[in-house]
């Protein structure tokens, strides 16, 4: 483990310092790594999604099936399967392909992404924030709102069907400047051209890394990084000009005027003067000598602010255009806008994103009159909550123009309705936390939400919805009116569980950003790992063909058999101790799949 750690860890360093990356096919196979992987991928929802093989799914894993792997791997054998293709909705109607691979080969991508995100990330350029380490949506959106300032025209861009269009020769160049390993680069190229099914019928892959492959976000990250550094590199240089903008000359001439008529003590031509000045820019807009370009994506979305006139944002939006034809990407005509920053938001990640413009807002003086007052708002960034966001949550659970109950939940506890509820619109203001107008907007979707869980409840226990929220509604800590659910806890009865709806007050805040992932480079054992390793069976305490049996969640055999008395033994297990996975040997896995699992001795922590 130590030594694999020490090999990530070089990884690292040298991506920092841009030396080339050896040897990568050999140090890979490695079964510490392929732990870690495993350790990191078990409790996704999407784990025991099955590919095209029903047979290698992540249930029944064991240390055999690593060494498989390996051994593949070392003889030059290992052949990826192609991924099961699927459509998936979209909010506008259409369909996203998604491919599911298998889990053998989820694993290896896994192991794959370790060691590229391990050399990528200190290369990637601190304006790229999708599917990195303490990067998320908002990360971008706190970027553009504190460094964005008197941005003058948006450029919306967004490349056309991006991760189909990835072309698999150009992204192995791309590689290979750095990684000098034909073998990995070999086995990524092998993984790339695997094909997929569709419907059971085969098809050929020739561009693309389909969304849903674990390693595909990082190789279009690798891949886009290329347009990063085009605008950082050529763009931002060519159209970066000066470090601020010359005196308006109107501004200064009432300013002076200001000056001389305080001195001869008319103050009523000063205010007068005053109120005009407020209605100008202090800075010259027409200065020929002042040009600012920002830029900010997010995986194939991306937006650029730029302070200048319409006629070269028409000039950069074309230069990024032919760009990415270089690359063989095309923008995407009906999404790719520029519109103008005070009078027309631009549309990114879910926000609407405009400038502020209100000459009467001021800063307040202190007591003592030293503080220069100014425009408080003039020419800031604000993001809001988009008309149409707000609208579609507050109708989701509406029929008939009214809130309506949810079918689907009446055979769910009350606690378990609560909760459904409450985690579902913790979400939604959470994610438009940075919106001015979170709370104008998302106190009628609570109202509509606690509606809706009010006539669930009611509908459940045909009771009515006055009777309802008597039981249930309460003010919380923070004084806010919500619905609140207690629960008993059985290991420590003076602390219940409580499920919650609507009991935090909604507040615009930049202090906490939601990240798309929390954990950096590592190579570690975490808790299943450990209990793998043992090699023992945890029902039985068998050492014969140990592997791990899961399930896709553990709310299904809470359902099928929490209170039950005839539970089989490794249901009942699972259940208490709050897991689902546990470690069996080849005997009890057999009878647990065929439901023939009888036996009375059971392992005790």
């Amino acid at each position: 483990m130590v030594n694999n750690q020490n090999f990530i860890d070089i990884v690292h360093k040298l991506g920092e310092k841009g030396y080339p990356l050896t040897g990568v096919y050999r140090r890979i196979q490695d079964k510490e790594l392929f732990l870690t992987a495993y350790g990191k991928l078990y409790a996704n929802a999407g784990a025991t999604t099955i590919g095209t093989d029903p047979e290698d799914t992540v249930d029944g894993m064991s240390l055999k099936r690593i060494e498989d792997i390996l051994e593949q791997l070392h003889n030059g054998f290992y052949q990826w399967k192609p991924v099961r293709w699927v459509e998936i909705p979209k909010a506008n109607g259409k369909t996203r392909a998604l491919g599911i691979p298998s889990w053998t080969d989820k694993l290896l991508q896994e192991v794959i992404r370790m060691v590229l995100e391990a050399y990528y990330e200190p290369r990637f350029s601190s304006q790229s924030h999708g599917f990195r380490p303490q990067k998320s949506c908002h990360t971008a959106l706190k970027q553009i709102h504190h460094s964005w300032k008197g941005t003058k025209w948006f450029i919306e861009g967004d490349i056309k069907g991006c991760f189909d269009n990835i072309d698999h020769q150009l992204l192995l160049n791309i590689l290979s400047r750095n990684i000098k390993d034909n073998r990995f680069l070999k086995l990524i190229s092998q993984m790339l051209t695997a094909g997929y099914l569709e419907d059971w019928r085969y098809h050929s892959t020739y561009s693309g890394t389909p969304q849903g492959g674990v390693v595909s976000p990082i190789l279009a990250n690798i891949f886009l990084n290329e347009l990063d550094q085009f605008v950082k590199g050529e763009l931002m240089p060519e159209y970066n000009k000066g470090k601020l903008r010359r005196i308006n000359p109107d501004y200064d001439r009432i300013k002076a005027r200001m000056y001389h008529a305080r001195k001869k003590g008319k103050k009523d031509l000063v205010k007068e003067l005053e109120k005009q000045r407020r209605q100008l820019p202090s800075g010259d807009p027409n200065d020929p000598d002042y040009r600012t370009l920002r830029y900010s994506r997010y995986a194939d979305d991306f937006l650029l602010g730029f302070a200048g006139p319409r006629a070269e944002a028409e000039e950069i939006k074309q230069k990024i255009k032919n760009f990415l034809q270089t690359i063989k990407l095309d923008l995407s005509e009906d999404k790719t806008l520029i519109t103008h920053a005070t009078t027309q938001p631009a549309h990114y990640l879910g926000y609407d994103i405009r400038i502020a413009k209100d000459n009467n807002q001021m800063t307040k003086q202190n007591k003592q009159h030293t503080r220069h007052r100014s425009r408080a708002i003039n020419m800031l960034p604000v993001l809001s909550v988009p008309e149409k966001v707000a609208h579609f949550w507050k109708m989701k659970y509406m029929k008939n123009g009214k809130p309506a109950n949810r079918p689907e939940l009446l055979q769910c506890s009350d606690f378990e309705i609560v909760t459904t509820y409450g985690s579902e619109f913790r979400g939604i203001v959470n994610y438009y936390s940075m919106a001015y107008d979170a709370a104008r907007r998302f106190y009628p979707v609570k109202y509509m939400f606690m509606e809706s869980a009010a006539r669930t409840l009611a509908n459940k226990h045909k009771i009515s919805r006055k009777s309802v929220y008597a039981k249930y509604k309460r003010t919380s800590e923070q004084g806010v009116k919500a619905l609140i659910v207690e629960a008993p806890n059985p290991k420590y009865p003076e602390k219940p569980y409580y499920a919650k709806l609507g009991d935090q007050p909604i507040r615009t805040s930049f202090t906490t950003a939601m990240q798309d992932r929390i954990e950096m480079f590592y190579v570690n054992r975490n808790e299943l790992v450990q209990r793998l390793l043992a090699d023992t069976c945890e029902l039985c305490g068998s050492i014969d063909g140990i592997a791990v049996h899961h399930i896709r969640k553990l709310a299904d055999i809470k359902k099928q058999y929490q209170g039950r008395k005839s539970a089989p033994d490794w249901a009942r297990f699972m259940l208490a101790r709050n897991r689902k996975t546990v470690v069996v040997c080849h005997k009890c896995h057999s009878q647990i799949h065929a439901g023939r699992y009888d036996t009375t001795k059971v392992n005790k922590d």
